[in-house]
């Protein structure tokens, strides 16, 4: 099917946001008028409009780099809203340590319980916050190679000393 201007133009446009075959086919049957594309069409397309696919590409990607939550400063305001929700519902609402009923026999007792999991979520919030802010170390560095040649006979017992220590 030959497919008219305002067609192609929204077949760049779609696969330069990267879609594949299938979700275009998707958009295109809901387009007015509907059409269906190819895998050659695609693949021309692309390869016909070059610099101009390139460049819509580029403005896709720099647009979702910038907006919403693949900004870091949106992603740590969301934790830190939500990390001040907690604190308030531990602190506020008195809920670091919960009533939970328990039976014991025939008679419900009301016993008091640490919120761990209200907690262990609160300091995961923190966490991430500080490796949003890259104050966390994700990744240690295990390549550094170390000469043994070149160390002296102190250096090298204190190592041995050392991890017969640890």
């Amino acid at each position: 099917m030959k497919l008219t201007r305002k067609q192609r133009s929204a077949l760049l446009e779609w696969a330069a946001e990267g879609l594949r075959l299938a979700e275009i086919n998707e958009r295109a049957a809901k387009w007015d008028p509907p059409f269906e594309v190819e895998y050659l069409q695609l693949k021309n397309a692309r390869k016909r409009s070059g610099t101009k696919f390139t460049e819509l590409r580029e403005q896709l990607e720099a647009e979702a780099i910038g907006e919403g939550l693949a900004r870091k400063a949106v992603r740590v305001r969301r934790l830190v809203k939500l990390a001040e929700r907690l604190e308030e519902d531990f602190y506020e609402n008195d809920r670091l340590w919960v009533q939970e009923p328990k039976q014991v026999g025939t008679q419900v007792l009301d016993v008091e319980k640490f919120n761990a999991a209200e907690v262990k979520e609160y300091r995961g919030l923190l966490d991430d916050i500080a490796r949003e802010l890259g104050d966390r170390r994700t990744r240690i560095d295990m390549t550094t190679k170390v000469d043994v040649t070149k160390m002296s006979d102190d250096e090298l017992r204190r190592i041995i000393e050392t991890e017969g220590e640890g």
